[in-house]
């Protein structure tokens, strides 16, 4: 059986920077929850594919950059950087996350973190820079 590490990478390579999210079920179990302010992930497989399919529609080329991943047992933290495609300018849009995941059986059962969104918002002209 891979390790819990092994399968966040995959899982962020092919469901989320591949967006092939006809495969949710080879990385996700399908009690799956999870808890991000802000984002509503729904709940079970098709909770992550429905959110998988979204990111990707509202920010073209969607791709998750692992920076860090460190991992202890079934738990796994990782720090990305994600980039895509500003829809309405084409520029390029990058910002950070950090997420907590659990991993039971092989798949990922539990997911938590928090996402810079006053840094993606800025970029898709959303929001105005503080002090800017």
């Amino acid at each position: 059986m891979a390790t819990a590490a092994a399968v966040v990478r995959e899982a962020c390579s092919v469901i989320w920077s591949q967006g092939q999210v006809g495969r949710v079920a080879e990385f996700y179990s399908e009690d799956f929850k999870a808890d991000y302010p802000m984002t509503d992930w729904g709940s079970g497989l098709e909770g992550v594919a429905a959110l998988a399919a979204s990111v990707r529609e509202d920010i073209p080329g969607y791709t998750e950059h692992i920076d860090e991943l460190i991992e202890a047992g079934d738990e796994v933290v990782v720090r990305l950087t994600i980039t895509g495609t500003n829809p309405r300018t084409g520029d390029e849009v990058s910002f950070r996350d950090v997420t907590m995941l659990t991993v039971r059986d092989g798949r990922i059962c539990f997911q938590r973190g928090l996402t810079d969104y006053l840094s993606l918002y800025i970029q898709l002209g959303m929001v105005e820079k503080p002090g800017g």
